[in-house]
């Protein structure tokens, strides 16, 4: 599969959000980034190296980092792993909706 058949556009994935209920966001970034602003129904996550997601078969897995370097990456790992994952192409910096905003001490971290 070629990494344009991965990414999706900040539309793309807002039209997911609005209408798969079988989707999981998993933003990558820092505690404090998160916090600052994040995507509604995203998760933060710490992706650890050699570790897979634990997430049903029928889910839609979209990651999010600052930029997309880090979210294309690893989506490229975990599709090796028959996961069906994709990334927000440009990352956070290029979401043009609303943001959400968490206190921080709220902010727990799962691990991938």
């Amino acid at each position: 599969m070629e990494n344009f058949d991965i990414g999706l556009t900040p539309s793309e994935l807002l039209n997911f959000i609005k209408t798969d209920n079988n989707i999981a966001l998993y933003d990558l970034r820092k505690k404090e980034e998160f916090a600052k602003g994040h995507i509604k129904k995203s998760r933060l996550v710490k992706y650890v190296e050699g570790r897979l997601i634990d997430v049903p078969k029928h889910s839609k897995i979209i990651l999010i980092s600052k930029d997309d370097k880090q979210s294309k990456q690893i989506t490229i790992t975990l599709r090796s792993h028959d996961i069906d994952v994709h990334y927000l192409i440009g990352g956070i910096n290029n979401w043009p909706y609303r943001l959400y905003f968490t206190n921080i001490s709220y902010v727990g971290t799962e691990y991938l």
